[in-house]
């Protein structure tokens, strides 16, 4: 799906509504590609523009517009207020009286929205809001989430005026009074007494009948292919239910050296494509020869600066540039809420779905004195009163890691190709949410599927690419942290304090190596004179750190986000 701005004004829009929209689209594709002229639609109210459109997952029916993938036959889906449908989109729909935005079941597309007495805009791109607006009001409430997460958090973006809508959603306008609704499918865990056999025949159901449902030629698509077992469970499924299923394609990406190791994603995925006999292909994410700066803005662009998961684009984003340029139309992706790690505090639910607080970290835990926005947990997104840390884990899973995390990284690939998610049909994830807590712990019903879906294949135990640390620890990445700590635009944004802090600590591969052996020498000497019953007491009290390089990180996102939007609303 590629990044599209939809504007309905109260006022009749000028004549230069459609010129400026396309420089806008223009201004927004990627720098390594040539894309597809923008498409733009100008009408009295009406108005959208789309940057590398996809035919293919583009549809149009007067002002209403459907990008991505529907799963299954809906032909009212352009009418406001119909039933939303199933599938992996963004959802414009627009009639005489009313204008309606809907999200998917996983918000796995993020829309942004604004509203004011004579606007109403929902666009995938923050920047080409800012742009339309013209002006641009940082909020600086996304500092610490985006310090304790890496993301912008549950409620925010990085201009205070703009609104993300949650999954399952839709914010209606009515023209006539203008004003703006909300209306919602619950986001709920009821759980359901079943046998686990009972439980086990429904899932399976409801992924067969999910996967027969889609309608794509598999020719111009390819699957991501792990050695897991979500894009396993994809390909598998497939193979039971798409008539032209041996026409897929499938590729995994990672280290050269990677291709060797027998227990690695890219040695298993190989395996895998071969014992089902479809074709394979596998693409190095080695560091790209590029500069690291031109590396690092072509990935700030692409994903606005939402999430810091960098590891898989150090090629310069060399894999999704290919699959463009051959022709590909998109990615069948493996995000799924099928259940997720063992907790055993609340501390350990926020920390394994990654969505902590400055407070969850010791050397992050004074974050107020540096002057930062107050940080508090959603009220919606804590605990309820008799839910379980396991129903309270994976209702934050669908909450906030799908539509916050997860669609922040579709985010990153979808200027160059569309994706979908059939996992996140909300058919399939409405059985989740009825499943008792021991099926969805470790993904446990889901794993117990694929395992007899076959093919004999080993799965993997380790991944294919570099850890993010190890990145973030090169030397020449190392140069360009501190070179952003110490500019102009940091200090304008950071007390030197808090600078200072961060870049004390900031250390490349060797630094990090013989400080690591020392420290791991003296830890050893205390651990081995330290009672059981007192390490014990300690793991429930001490507070883990974020490494220094990785906040750095976050921090030179937060700058060059705000220099971008600040350049693009002058």
């Amino acid at each position: 799906m590629s990044k599209c701005i939809f504007i309905c004004s109260r006022e009749e829009l000028s004549y230069s509504t459609g010129e400026g929209l396309y420089q806008i689209c223009k201004k927004i594709g990627p720098d390594n590609i040539i894309p597809f002229e923008p498409k733009v639609r100008v009408t009295r109210h009406v108005a959208y523009g789309i940057v590398n459109p996809k035919i293919i997952t583009l549809q149009e029916v007067g002002n209403s517009l459907l990008m991505g993938q529907i799963f299954g036959k809906n032909d009212r889906w352009y009418q406001p207020l119909e039933e939303f449908p199933d599938g992996s989109f963004t959802l414009y729909r627009d009639d005489e009286n009313l204008c309606e935005i809907v999200s998917d079941p996983a918000a796995s597309r993020t829309i942004w929205y604004y509203f004011d007495k004579n606007i109403f805009i929902a666009s995938t791109s923050q920047r080409m809001m800012v742009m339309f607006l013209g002006r641009f009001e940082f909020d600086e409430r996304v500092i610490p989430w985006m310090l304790s997460t890496g993301s912008l958090g549950p409620d925010f973006s990085w201009d205070k005026r703009i609104k993300r809508i949650p999954p399952d959603t839709s914010i209606i306008l009515n023209k006539t009074q203008w004003f703006i609704s909300k209306k919602s499918y619950p986001l709920e865990f009821n759980l359901v007494k079943r046998s686990d056999e009972q439980h086990e025949e429904l899932l399976k159901e409801t992924l067969k009948t999910t996967f027969q449902l889609l309608n794509i030629d598999y020719s111009q698509w390819v699957l991501p292919l792990s050695g897991g077992y979500d894009s396993r469970g994809i390909l598998c499924l497939l193979n039971r239910t798409a008539t032209n299923f041996h026409n897929l394609k499938t590729i995994t990406w990672g280290l050269e050296s990677s291709l060797t190791q027998k227990d690695n994603d890219a040695y298993i995925a190989k395996e895998l494509a071969d014992a089902l006999n479809i074709s394979h292909k596998y693409y190095h994410t080695d560091l790209s020869e590029e500069p690291i700066e031109t590396i690092i803005n072509r990935f700030i662009f692409a994903g606005e600066g939402r999430v810091d998961h960098l590891a898989s684009y150090m090629d310069g984003f060399k894999i999704w540039k290919t699959l463009f340029e051959e022709g590909i139309q998109g990615t069948i992706r493996g995000d799924e809420g099928f259940g997720w790690n063992k907790v055993s505090s609340a501390l350990s639910v926020r920390l394994n779905i990654g969505c902590c607080l400055c407070t969850d970290f010791a050397n992050l835990k004074d974050y107020k004195k540096y002057g930062f926005a107050s940080q508090t947990l959603p009220e919606q997104l804590q605990q309820l009163k008799g839910e379980t840390l396991n129903v309270w884990r994976d209702r934050l899973y669908h909450e906030y890691r799908l539509p916050v995390v997860l669609a922040a990284l579709t985010d990153l690939k979808l200027s160059y190709i569309e994706q979908i998610n059939p996992l996140l049909s909300r058919k399939i994830l409405q059985t989740v949410r009825q499943l008792p807590d021991h099926l969805r712990t470790q993904k446990a019903l889901f794993k117990k599927i694929v395992r007899s879906l076959g093919p004999e294949v080993d799965f993997a135990t380790n991944v294919a690419e570099a850890s993010a640390e190890d990145i973030l620890k090169d030397k020449e990445m190392v140069t360009l942290l501190k070179k952003e700590l110490t500019s102009n635009d940091a200090k304008k944004l950071f007390p030197a304090e808090f600078l200072d802090f961060i870049l004390k600590d900031i250390k490349t591969k060797n630094q990090a190596s013989t400080a690591k052996s020392t420290s791991f020498s003296v830890k050893s000497s205390i651990s081995s004179i330290t009672p059981g019953f007192i390490k014990k007491a300690i793991r429930k009290v001490v507070l883990p750190n974020i490494d220094h390089n990785i906040l750095a990180f976050r921090v030179l996102l937060i700058i060059k986000m705000n220099h971008i939007l600040k350049d693009l609303s002058k």
